[in-house]
């Protein structure tokens, strides 16, 4: 069986029943973090400009666009809501992926679930069936793919907001296949515009993608049936000719893919591989009570892989900031904290920030474990002037799967995130709907009060 009819066939035979519990409760404490940050993100300028011209070119408001009074038609809604989610990135990631794997799917299977009248149980279901296909499509292809200069959060995210997208919207297997083809010719997304508007745009155009593939599909649309393995198909183009995609397409959810490879919650709204680097010099400044004219030089130990993200060495704005291992390492050791307010333009011309960054340097450390999940380890170590050297090793990040945030560090996130949108008071009953989400009857009752 071809890749193309096996992923449709596990999107249309999957069932509530199959899910594991422990699969449900990861996937529930995603999609909370997903809503707070892309509520977080939806005042922010690329989410602001998308919303203008969904509003002025949008169709039927059948679909919420969160943190706006805005409805639009399914698609602007998707693409809308999947930028803001990612605006900040602030959103969780994957390591297999290599991305970031919930706000693409859940921003699609928003609009699907909305479009479809769904209740919460199928809003979990559909966007766990999402999650799997693409990161069982990294494990296929990953991390040649990421390697050569593909955004993986959208051009395998595009493949996972369909798969959700097709559930909710009940594509049966044909409909489905000739969607997953539909999907593999939209899906983009290149590094290079990493620290720019369009890498959040990346997430927008993923969520979708996987909307309008289905849509098109359920009415009747065609595509090849052998659109992902053919000779010129989806994974030939986007992987390599070596890489064979039956062993990965085999463990389709035996084990979940959410409980296997996990999800990283973000404690920082900066690339993942800068936390490493952000939670290392805090603990030092805090233990050391570190002064930046204290510092001499920072050395910073990263996987060969991460040079290739933290790519802005002298940031101009904020988004650049978030993809510059100077950048963090300064804030980090200036200030104490590290936030949402850490990322304003006018941060990235701070002369002390900039004096200390040009102490800081990026080099590649060739013990750093180089699986994908260890990848965004980093060694630091600080010379000081009075001679002193001081040093934290690799480790786990917060917020990884092996060192995940607490239920009560994940809640006030999603309340900073949240409140910066919607009144204080209302937060806390979103929240407990959203940990609730399997009980919700209609799913417009949450996007109902996720407005202004």
């Amino acid at each position: 069986m071809g890749a193309t009819v096996r992923l449709a066939e596990f999107v249309v035979k999957t069932r509530w029943e199959e899910l594991p519990p422990a699969a449900i409760d990861a996937a529930k404490r995603a999609i909370l973090d997903s809503v707070g940050v892309i509520l977080a993100g939806s005042g922010e300028p690329p989410a602001r400009l998308l919303q203008r011209i969904a509003e002025e070119e949008g169709g039927a408001p059948l679909c919420t666009v969160l943190g706006t009074q805005l409805r639009t038609g399914a698609v602007w809604a998707a693409l809308a809501n999947g930028t803001a989610g990612h605006a900040l990135d602030f959103d969780d990631t994957n390591f297999a992926l290599l991305g970031h794997p919930s706000v693409p799917v859940f921003a699609a299977a928003l609009a699907a679930a909305e479009l479809s009248h769904a209740d919460g149980r199928a809003v979990i279901q559909a966007f766990l069936i999402g999650f799997e296909v693409e990161t069982t499509l990294a494990e296929a292809m990953n991390p040649a793919h990421y390697a050569r200069g593909w955004h993986a959060t959208s051009t395998l995210g595009t493949l996972g907001a369909l798969a959700a997208s097709a559930k909710l919207l009940g594509l049966g297997p044909v409909e489905s296949r000739n969607a997953f083809a539909i999907a593999a010719s939209e899906a983009s997304g290149l590094k290079e515009n990493f620290g720019t508007m369009t890498k959040p745009f990346h997430a927008g155009h993923a969520a979708r993608s996987g909307v309008l593939a289905a849509l098109l599909a359920r009415e009747g649309f065609t595509g090849s049936e052998i659109a992902l393995e053919g000779p010129q198909g989806y994974l030939r183009v986007f992987g390599s000719q070596a890489e064979d995609p039956a062993p990965a397409l085999g463990r389709l959810g035996s084990p979940w893919k959410i409980l296997a490879t996990g999800v990283a919650v973000k404690p920082y709204p900066s690339c993942a591989c800068t936390h490493s680097i952000i939670t290392a010099l805090l603990e030092l400044r805090r233990t050391h009570s570190l002064q930046a004219e204290d510092v001499a030089e920072v050395t910073l130990g990263v996987n060969e892989l991460v040079p290739h993200m933290l790519i802005h060495h002298n940031p101009r704005t904020g988004l650049e900031g978030k993809f510059s291992a100077e950048f963090c390492a300064a804030l980090a050791l200036v200030d104490g904290q590290v936030g949402i307010a850490s990322f304003q333009d006018e941060r990235t011309a701070d002369p002390t920030l900039r004096s200390l960054m040009g102490r800081v340097t990026m080099v590649v450390d060739p013990t750093i474990p180089g699986n994908l999940e260890h990848h965004v380890w980093c060694r630091v170590t600080v010379r000081l002037r009075d001679g002193r050297e001081l040093e934290v090793p690799p480790r786990e990040v917060p917020g990884h799967p092996r060192a995940p945030l607490s239920g009560e560090q994940l809640l006030a996130k999603f309340t900073d995130c949240a409140g910066r949108v919607l009144p204080r008071e209302r937060v806390e009953s979103i929240a407990e709907m959203l940990e609730g989400l399997d009980g919700c009857p209609d799913l417009r009752s949450l996007t109902a009060v996720l407005r202004p």
